[in-house]
Order: C-alpha cells, then sequence, then structure tokens
C-alpha cells in the first residue's frame, strides 16, 4: 500500500512539473509581450510638455502593473508641483 502511494504521488508531482516550462514560457511571452507596448519615456515627458507648456520636469518613473503608467513630476510656471500620469500604452495624458 505504501508503494501504491508512493507512486501515485510521484507521478502527481511529474504531471504538475511536467507542465511548468510550458507555463513559464506562456507567462514570460506575455509580459515580454506588454513591454515591447510601452512606450518609451521620452515621448512620455514630451506628452506632459505639450500638455503644460512652461513647466519643467523634475522627475518620471514607470510603475508597472495591469494599466502600466508613467508618474511624471512637474513645477508649473506658477511654482506648483504636480504629479501627472501618462498612459504607458498609449502615450497620452491622464487628467
Amino acid at each position: 500500500m505504501k508503494r501504491i502511494l508512493t507512486l501515485l504521488l510521484t507521478l502527481a508531482c511529474a504531471a504538475v512539473l511536467a507542465d511548468a516550462p510550458a507555463y513559464a514560457k506562456g507567462h514570460k511571452d506575455a509580459a515580454h509581450a506588454v513591454a515591447q507596448s510601452i512606450v518609451p519615456g521620452s515621448v512620455a515627458v514630451a506628452a506632459v510638455r505639450q500638455a503644460y507648456p512652461g513647466s519643467e520636469v523634475l522627475s518620471h518613473r514607470l510603475v508597472n502593473g495591469e494599466n502600466p503608467y508613467y508618474m511624471i513630476r512637474i513645477l508649473t510656471p506658477e511654482g506648483r508641483r504636480l504629479d501627472v500620469r501618462v498612459d504607458a500604452i498609449s502615450g497620452r495624458v491622464r487628467r
């Protein structure tokens, strides 16, 4: 009985592990596809400069997730600091 349980457990583990490389490859391919469709940071910064003329870009960073976006911190001509979001897929400024 112990041999049968050991054999069944071994077969179950082998079946699960046999599918792992295929899952990992699919997950990697999906991540690669998303990474390929993200606009460069320079495009996002240019969109913000166009939407907020005369503003100085202080910093920018990419925030990954289900809906990736760039968070761009600017200083307006009036002296206000703003955090502006730019859609990382379309390059459009989110108001």
